[in-house]
């Protein structure tokens, strides 16, 4: 049984970027429900391993994990739903690729948290 890691490309929708940041710094403050969401996440099959902005402005790149028999289209669907990243507002346009890890000799971006 093994992962699949992706790497996600996001990109800010015109004029949604500042709005999108007060609501992640606001989940991510003490008791903005930000490990439960994260818990609940991981209870789906979807880890969040890093979030790398670029700018305020975008884009962000994201590694995520996903449990095995999670489809691609699956993984599509939550990265672009209410529970994933976007909080719910349509302000993010999200490329998710797969990384193939056997290119690194079976060696993740990150130590797997689904074994």
């Amino acid at each position: 049984m093994s992962s699949t890691f992706y790497i996600v490309h996001h990109e800010f929708k015109v004029g949604k970027s500042e709005k999108w940041w007060e609501t992640a710094y606001a989940a991510m403050s003490p008791g903005g429900g930000w490990d439960d969401a994260v818990a609940a996440n991981k209870e789906k099959g979807f880890y969040n391993h890093s979030a790398n902005a670029v700018t305020k402005t975008g884009p962000v790149y994201c590694f995520w994990e996903v449990k095995e028999g999670i489809s691609a289209e699956e993984f599509q669907d939550f990265i672009d739903g209410p529970s994933g990243p976007g909080f719910g507002q349509d302000a993010l346009m999200n490329i998710c690729k797969t990384i193939d890890t056997a290119l690194m000799n079976g060696q993740t971006p990150y130590p797997p948290v689904f074994s």
